[in-house]
């Protein structure tokens, strides 16, 4: 799991990536990973994804472009398995769609998965804990992060990892 504190804050009701806790959308352990170990609430919740707007029509069946992860669309069948952690148990998703436009860095990060995995997409929430505010600052980012699981933070391109305690 990755957060990402860069640019300018993002409000409305779902973010562009600047803010963000970002995970692997194949890996079947994902959605666990984030509720229990970094989220703190309920194990069935789902998480939503980013995804490449290059990829919708590949992905998705009468689907449209839409920014906000709002609106619930039908995956193809043949990706339930390749991306468990997108996938309700209904087989939709409420993806966000972006293109270059949008968030050109975290654009170039789905186009790097995609050459990783063959897929631009990542699950992407909110950066904050239960119960927690949003991530406003650095400083905040650093609590939350240090707070949890999370394995790596990059604020505005820093990395951060935790201080490996090998002796």
């Amino acid at each position: 799991m990755i957060a990402v504190f860069q640019g300018k804050a993002e409000f409305g009701p779902r973010s562009l990536g600047n803010r963000s806790i970002l995970a692997n959308p194949t890996n079947p352990k994902s959605r666990e990973i984030l509720n229990v170990k970094i989220k703190n609430r309920p194990l069935f919740q789902p998480f939503c994804p980013t995804i490449l707007a290059e990829e919708r029509e590949r992905l998705f069946k009468n689907s449209f472009d839409h920014k906000f992860m709002a609106t619930a669309f039908r995956l193809d069948k043949k990706f339930y398995k390749l991306l468990p952690a997108i996938t309700h148990i209904d087989g939709t998703a409420r993806p966000q769609f972006i293109d270059k436009n949008d968030n050109e860095s975290f654009w170039k990060v789905l186009k790097h998965l995609k050459k990783i995995n063959g897929f631009g997409v990542v699950i992407n929430t909110s950066f904050n804990l239960h119960g927690r505010a949003m991530v406003r600052c650095p400083e905040d980012a650093i609590l939350d992060f240090l707070a949890c699981k999370i394995d790596i933070l990059y604020i505005n391109g820093l990395k951060v990892t935790r201080k490996s305690t090998n002796y």
